[in-house]
């Protein structure tokens, strides 16, 4: 037996977690007593927001990169392999035409990265000399050498966590 929290009759709980005897109690004590966050939903955003403090550069960069590729093949989805020109492929790659390693500062340019075949990425490294080539007709040489150009004045660029986070929102799907 127990006392309803809100009409104070006494009633049969079904569990032990029943504070009130019916439906229009249930309502009532919800209007009062609007849903407190609990402690381990608290207890659980502290610690995300304490391992998000204790990660790398790197590994900020990477979370942002995997957004950022899988961005690159759905814009792509409908183009052939940018290197070689492949419609099928075992696996599709958001491929750097320089490197990501290499030119951190056009890590996210949109034209620096295009859809390529898991064969062109991997097994050729990226196919570079077809990959410009087919950068150079589709956007002409001087594009193509303005992105050179970047990628050299930018290699060793460090996002700060601001550019990271707004490159994160706009390219989440």
């Amino acid at each position: 037996m127990a006392k309803c929290k809100q009409c104070k009759r006494v009633f049969t709980p079904f569990n032990s977690t029943i504070k009130v005897c019916g439906y229009n109690c249930a309502i009532e004590w919800g209007k009062l007593h609007p849903k407190k966050t609990s402690i381990k939903r608290v207890s659980s955003q502290i610690k995300s927001e304490a391992k998000e403090k204790l990660e790398t550069y790197s590994q900020r960069v990477n979370k942002v990169k995997v957004i950022f590729q899988k961005w690159i093949r759905e814009r792509d989805k409908d183009l052939p392999c940018i290197s070689c020109g492949a419609t099928k492929a075992s696996s599709w790659h958001a491929s750097h035409f320089k490197k990501a390693e290499l030119y951190s500062g056009v890590i996210f340019n949109e034209l620096n990265v295009w859809r390529a075949c898991s064969k062109c990425n991997i097994y050729l490294n990226g196919n570079e000399l077809n990959y410009r080539k087919n950068l150079v007709k589709k956007f002409g040489s001087k594009i193509v050498e303005q992105l050179e150009d970047l990628a050299d004045k930018t290699r060793n660029y460090k996002y700060t966590s601001d550019e990271l986070q707004q490159i994160k929102t706009k390219y989440k799907l």
